[in-house]
């Protein structure tokens, strides 16, 4: 009897010893999905600090194009000020800009640029040169150059490798492949090179070379669910989609999804220097969404 009993006791022990560990890994990590979108993809910023505000852990960040811009953002200073950061980055360009064209030029062709660089292919270059001239003046404005935003990321980062920082990040690209093109995962290397590379589009930018294409033509690739649970198989996601289309994923992906879409206009280019109006309709927009959704 007290062996049978020892026996029973045992199974129970070890029993809910494997249960704890089951909720302390897989089945507790929450992930933040960031879609691409342009300027809509300012929402993300909103979105972001509302899922702070609520007090949802992130464990993993995953994010596309301009997803990978914010995503990246937060995932290199968990604890800093989203809003603030996002400007001083924005700030960074703008001084680079100013340094390579005429005042007067300087920024439109800061917002113009990354109007471009995170439509994630939706802007033609006519939209794009009708976003330079508006914000700031054509006559003054430089060629637009995927180099120039690269080098002000790397400055910015300062280094920062995307297997170290403090949040686990990833982003994708595609890349040329056996006459094809191939989805790239980025979980290692310089943080820099990894956003540049999911926002890169060589259709719009003439120093953009075909080794890396911007993801964000592909519907899968758009809101990416699949490839983010994937990554972290068994997490709950939280999708913030701000593309106007659902997000494309098997039912059977196996990760628990809560996809907040994001209903708002395509701000116009200015909204990307992170003040104004536009930016802040756009934030309330990607805040509001979070706060009103369910996510138990």
């Amino acid at each position: 009897m007290g062996s049978r009993l020892g026996r029973v006791l045992l199974a129970v022990v070890v029993a809910l010893g494997s249960a704890s560990c089951h909720r302390g890994t897989r089945a507790s990590r929450t992930c933040v999905v960031l879609s691409v979108g342009g300027t809509k993809g300012l929402a993300h910023v909103g979105a972001m600090d509302a899922l702070m505000a609520r007090g949802v852990p992130i464990d993993c960040v995953v994010g596309n194009s301009m997803g990978a811009v914010v995503g990246g953002l937060y995932a290199s200073a968990p604890g800093d000020n989203l809003r603030q950061r996002y400007r001083a980055f924005f700030a960074a360009y703008e001084d680079e800009t100013r340094k390579t064209t005429a005042a007067r030029g300087a920024v439109g062709a800061a917002v113009g640029l990354l109007a471009v660089l995170m439509s994630g292919g939706a802007l033609g270059p006519a939209v794009a040169a009708g976003a330079l001239g508006a914000a700031g003046g054509a006559a003054s404005v430089p060629r637009l150059s995927h180099e120039r935003f690269t080098h002000v990321l790397e400055r910015f980062y300062a280094g920062a490798r995307v297997e170290d920082l403090p949040v686990p990040f990833a982003t994708f690209h595609q890349a040329p492949w056996n006459g094809g093109i191939r989805l790239v995962t980025v979980t290692r290397g310089p943080l820099s090179e990894a956003v540049a590379a999911s926002a890169a589009n060589p259709l719009l930018f003439e120093d953009a070379s075909l080794e890396r294409i911007d993801p964000g033509a592909d519907r899968v690739s758009a809101t990416p669910v699949h490839d983010a649970c994937q990554l972290f198989p068994g997490a709950r996601l939280i999708a913030i989609n701000v593309t106007g289309e659902p997000a494309f994923y098997r039912s059977d992906l196996g990760c628990d999804v809560r996809e907040v879409r994001v209903d708002v206009a395509m701000p116009p280019a200015e909204a990307f220097t992170g003040r104004g109006r536009a930016f802040e309709a756009t934030y309330d927009a990607g805040h509001d969404a979070v706060m009103r959704a369910r996510l138990d």
